[in-house]
């Protein structure tokens, strides 16, 4: 892959690194700086990959050839479509700040702790890879919103999971910046107001103890 310059002067020119056989690479989803380590001098690519059978997996390397991440079973779907990519982001900030990948398998659904940002907020510190995995499940409950496109507020119809009695909705923008971060209950029913936000795409996840529960998106139009 090569990397230009708006004056279309060649930036960086990355060389893949070989895959087992039988697998090869898909498609290029993210180019980053310090979202999968924390060094913005060095660059990152998430790729995705499929086996013989269509199995996609997920691989991360920087632009030395360094592989950071690699898993060959796990995608953006169990399904591997992407189209998935818009409506369930692989890439999304908690309410902490903390960047969070999460990819889906034969298995089910893995949650994995970046040590980066998205976007860089704060590339001061040393780098390093260290994902953590967490357990998310995503087809639990239920997310409803409305109206969509929503002018300055939206209607939010949920149902948490079984056993649970409180968790967040977390809308971030297209940029993966969180915008808005609302504590729910068990009643089922929420509304968030959005006036000082800008027309686009948001994402809402329904967070439980640290799971996403369900994600849906949503346009602001005005």
């Amino acid at each position: 892959m090569t990397l230009y310059n708006l004056d279309l002067t060649v930036f960086s020119t990355i060389t893949y690194p070989a895959l087992p056989p039988g697998y090869f690479y898909f498609d290029v989803v993210y180019i980053t700086e310090s979202t999968f380590d924390t060094d913005p001098s060095t660059i990152e690519l998430m790729m995705l990959t499929r086996d013989t059978n269509y199995v996609m997996g997920t691989r991360v390397i920087r632009d030395d050839g360094t592989i950071l991440f690699d898993e060959l079973g796990l995608g953006l779907s169990t399904q591997g479509a992407l189209s998935e990519l818009n409506a369930k982001p692989p890439l999304f900030t908690g309410e902490d700040g903390t960047t969070y990948l999460l990819l889906y398998g034969s298995t089910g659904s893995h949650l994995y702790q970046l040590p980066g940002t998205l976007p860089c907020m704060d590339c001061s510190s040393e780098p390093g890879m260290g994902l953590q995995e967490t357990v998310a499940v995503p087809e639990e409950g239920q997310l409803a919103l409305f109206p969509n496109p929503a002018s300055d507020r939206i209607q939010v119809n949920y149902s948490l999971p079984a056993r649970a009695s409180k968790g967040h909705l977390m809308v971030s923008d297209a940029r993966g910046r969180l915008v808005a971060n609302v504590p729910v209950d068990a009643s089922g029913k929420a509304s968030m107001l959005l006036a000082g936000q800008s027309n686009g795409r948001y994402t809402c996840n329904l967070v439980v103890e640290g799971r996403i529960i369900r994600t849906r998106q949503f346009e602001l139009v005005r």
